[in-house]
């Protein structure tokens, strides 16, 4: 049976969205500037210097008013060898699996297909982090990006019960359960199977116990820390490692509570709240204002909260140049025009008391008076379950929505 697109988006989203969390809390505030030369180069800067340079990897571009998806190795603009290859051996796998959208030069546009071609790119390259570079024009270039920075830290129970409630709020996912096992494989972590068929991920400083339902789908979460009790000798004997000192204080257990949606599994995810349409399709433009960090989940650090995972984020489209070499060009066959810089979210507080942003900088998509603090955007014991929810800040950056 041939892959296809949406097996692809399932593999890689729980792993991308942690990254676009950590690649978040790194550029966080900072402008970018990109050149597309034989060394291609994407800095990240702030009035106190370089605060990131990675090698950017051009997958392809949106435009919003061509409406459609245009892919790198198209290659319109004739640049360099080095900044389109990535997107090239996207192709070759999409052509040798029959992923029809892989090697289809233009796609028309829907409000998750450039995120969706970009995650399912990740899990073919394993190249984890990108970068939806507003190129003006209506105009947005994705670019996956390869830097030393980003490596992930040692996993921890909070990012990763983040990463999950997060990852089902960003598009469509099929297979909860599925997508867990590759996050779970791709992260090394331990595992010990729960009654009816559930899942506990087990970490240094804590568990997290996961239930599904009879559609795969995720149903609940319930995170302990720190780690003790039966979580603590299974944690030891998966490792090898020495049951962590337990404390005197009482287990803090967050309980993420999943709804099952009412259509079928293929729908949209089992936690994600209702969207804001309208706002999650609002224009990108360029502007030197920073833009407030949105919510993922609530905040951890207390000894019992309520985990629930942010809302959506702006997506954004693709443009075009003439001149390929240049700093600032981008890559579209549609209207003439170059990129400048874009001033990003204000940072975040500290991933392990705070949820950084999560998801891809879909780089010049603008904030608005009503962007959301991490904060604010968190869904309190009281809200309404299907109240729709906001962000507009670098999470949603980060992920071009």
């Amino acid at each position: 049976m041939s892959t296809t697109l949406q097996d692809l988006v399932n593999r890689a989203v729980f792993f991308s969205t942690e990254m676009q969390t950590h690649f978040g809390s790194l550029i966080a505030d900072a402008s970018w500037d990109v050149e597309f030369t034989a060394d291609p180069q994407l800095t990240f800067s702030s009035e106190e210097g370089v605060v990131l340079r990675g090698r950017p990897h051009l997958l392809g571009s949106e435009s919003s008013g061509q409406n459609t998806w245009l892919w790198g190795w198209e290659n319109i603009n004739e640049f360099p060898e080095p900044v389109v290859s990535l997107a090239h051996d996207v192709r070759k796998f999409g052509a040798a699996e029959d992923v029809t959208e892989l090697i289809a030069e233009e796609l028309e546009l829907d409000e998750e297909l450039a995120l969706r071609l970009t995650l399912a790119s990740k899990e073919v390259t394993g190249k984890w982090a990108h970068y939806p570079a507003a190129a003006g024009a209506g105009t947005t270039v994705w670019l996956l990006v390869d830097a030393p920075e980003l490596t992930l830290p040692e996993p921890q129970v909070k990012t990763t019960v983040r990463a999950l409630m997060q990852g089902l709020t960003q598009t469509t996912v099929t297979d909860h359960r599925g997508a867990l096992e590759s996050y779970v494989a791709k992260r090394g972590l331990a595992t010990a199977p729960l009654p009816e068929e559930g899942l506990r991920l087990l970490f240094a400083d804590g568990c997290a116990d996961l239930s599904f339902d009879d559609q795969r789908r995720i149903s609940n979460c319930e995170m302990h820390t720190p780690l003790e009790g039966e979580a603590a000798e299974q944690y030891a004997q998966a490792t090898g490692a020495g049951s962590p000192a337990t404390t005197d204080s009482a287990d803090a257990a967050t309980s993420a509570q999943v709804p099952a949606p009412s259509s079928a599994a293929g729908s949209s995810t089992a936690a994600a709240p209702s969207r804001d349409r309208d706002a999650a399709r609002a224009e990108p433009t360029r502007t030197n204002e920073p833009a407030a960090a949105s919510g993922p989940a609530a905040d951890t650090s207390s000894s019992a909260t309520t985990t629930n995972a942010p809302a959506e984020a702006t997506p954004a489209s693709h443009g075009s140049t003439d001149t390929p070499a240049t700093a600032d060009s981008t890559t579209d066959r549609r209207e003439s025009t170059t990129t400048g810089t874009s001033a990003e979210a204000t940072a975040s507080e500290s991933d392990a008391d705070r949820s950084a942003p999560a998801g891809g900088p879909g780089a010049g998509s603008e904030p608005t008076d009503e962007s959301p603090r991490e904060d604010e955007s968190e869904t309190s014991d009281e809200a309404q379950p299907n109240e729709p929810k906001k962000k507009k800040g670098l999470f949603s950056k980060l992920f071009g929505r």
